[in-house]
């Protein structure tokens, strides 16, 4: 006894003794080194083709495989049926629908999992290891957390309006001194948009990311500025977004080409004759114009809609290019027999589903280069710098279009709402196949110029169903899933 009372008196006096700053408090991250926290970094962003809201709301792709025909006819609605019939009188349903989301669950699990534990073992100065790497690696985690939370924002919370959004009920954001499992308070639309500049700019001001990803699922120096740009955008900023959308694209400017031989594939039919179709192919972190990507791969499936390949520019790559069921069906079938009569029982004749291969990726909720073109159009159509603003979006479609019809806006665009048009229709082409149309026409619907109410029909026996969204629709907000919302008494629904 006499022993082990010794050893107790020891024990409490080595810790009497020991620096407070020396002792990591319950429930913090353990790493310590430089090298120990990249390890956190080192994850693959993927599986981002499960959780399809994004893409389905905006009516340019079908997402889901019911049966179009029964949805339309049963009285007992769905979480589905509503998104897909934008279903007003039903959306106060939604959230008891929404019992979890992977959104949710994977963009807060890289907040809290990943850069708030670095952040947070940086600023304690537990960290150690060469200072320049500690930079770069504060640099990435402010990167991860900046990203993350512009993509909650945009689907959890209303779109930042300037008049409104510092009493606007928005999301979460935990802090790096915050603990993971505290019931985190909710910040305002402005709150959230104020942190997601600031994570921003404090990672530009580190000055430690590199020219050229380690690889592109880590961050680059023309990253914060991507995200900032995107984040001042959805605050009607826009002289400040179009410096930042300019300062990344001095880091890189590339594009890749869809109609050269390098992004170029053989898809090779499924029914004689079998000739092999040409089309667009796109390697996963190895695409020049991915600031940031996420592997995506969407095979069978979503549908492009009529209403999307009318919006589309003629002879765009996302409408003849990409692989479709069209195509591997070798235009014996059309994608509406081969696949609306058996997945949406209802004949859709002009629509493609996409069918890429598993080593083909579209970066759905990554950054683009394009992205930062897109942003510069818009601030230089808002000027009236229209051949400017032409010669940015030429930039792209040069890249997208079909060379024998190409012909370039600049110069022949003189007016601001056809300088619209023509940004809409290529932002549509760029970001068909990713969350960024959605996010576009969310933040569009704040301003007077943008706005538009989207409209869709479905055909079926000689009878036709016509839906629209409006800008003000509250579908454009989603709900947070059922479980945090029980768990956190400091969370309510913004829908």
């Amino acid at each position: 006894m006499k022993k082990i009372f010794t050893l107790i008196a020891l024990g409490l006096l080595a810790v009497s003794c020991a620096k407070f700053t020396d002792l990591k408090p319950k429930g913090k991250n353990m790493l310590s080194s430089a090298d120990d926290l990249e390890l956190l970094l080192n994850i693959d962003y993927d599986s981002f083709n499960r959780q399809l809201d994004l893409f389905h709301l905006t009516g340019d792709l079908m997402c889901n495989n019911s049966n179009i025909a029964n949805m339309i006819a049963s009285p007992t609605p769905t979480r589905w049926s509503i998104l897909t019939l934008w279903d007003e009188s039903n959306i106060d349903k939604l959230p008891e629908m929404t019992a979890v989301d992977e959104d949710y669950n994977k963009f807060y699990g890289y907040i809290g999992k990943i850069a708030n534990p670095i952040l947070n073992s940086i600023g304690m100065g537990f960290t150690t290891g060469d200072e320049s790497k500690i930079r770069q690696i504060e640099a990435e985690a402010l990167c991860l957390r900046a990203w993350s939370a512009f993509l909650l924002v945009n689907k959890f919370a209303p779109a930042y309006n300037p008049a409104t959004a510092a009493s606007t009920p928005g999301i979460a954001f935990p802090m790096e001194d915050e603990g993971y499992v505290s019931a985190y308070s909710q910040w305002t639309v402005q709150k959230v948009y104020d942190q997601i500049v600031a994570d921003c700019t404090k990672a530009i001001e580190l000055n430690s990311l590199p020219v050229q990803n380690i690889n592109q699922m880590r961050w680059s120096k023309a990253c914060p500025y991507a995200i900032k740009a995107l984040a001042l955008m959805g605050m009607q900023r826009f002289d400040e977004a179009e410096t930042a959308a300019k300062e990344s694209l001095k880091v890189n400017d590339a594009i890749a080409d869809y109609w050269s031989s390098e992004y170029t594939r053989a898809l090779m039919p499924f029914m004689p004759p079998f000739e092999p179709t040409m089309v667009t192919t796109r390697k996963p972190l190895e695409c020049e114009e991915d600031l940031f990507h996420t592997y995506s791969e969407l095979t069978f499936g979503p549908l492009l809609t009529p209403e999307c390949e009318n919006a589309l520019e003629r002879g765009h790559s996302a409408m003849t290019r990409m692989p479709t069921d069209f195509m591997a069906f070798h235009h014996m079938l059309t994608p509406g027999f081969s696949m609306g009569i058996t997945s949406y029982g209802l004949p859709y004749p002009s629509i493609g589903s996409m069918g890429t291969g598993a080593n083909e990726s579209w970066n759905t909720y990554g950054l683009k280069t394009t992205h930062q073109y897109l942003i510069v159009a818009e601030c230089e159509i808002r000027k009236d710098n229209f051949s400017v603003a032409m010669d940015y979006l030429d930039a792209i479609r040069v890249k997208r279009i079909d060379p024998a019809i190409y012909a370039p806006l600049k110069g022949a665009v003189s007016d601001k709402a056809r300088a619209i048009e023509c940004l809409k229709s290529t932002a549509l082409g760029e970001n068909v196949y990713s969350v960024f149309n959605f996010i576009e026409r969310k933040r569009w619907n704040q301003l007077d110029d943008m706005k538009e109410t989207i409209t869709k029909k479905f055909a079926i026996s000689d009878k036709e169903y016509n839906y629209s969204l409006s800008p003000d629709s509250r579908l454009w907000t989603f709900p947070f899933p059922v479980n945090v919302v029980d768990s956190n008494p400091n969370l309510t629904n913004n829908i």
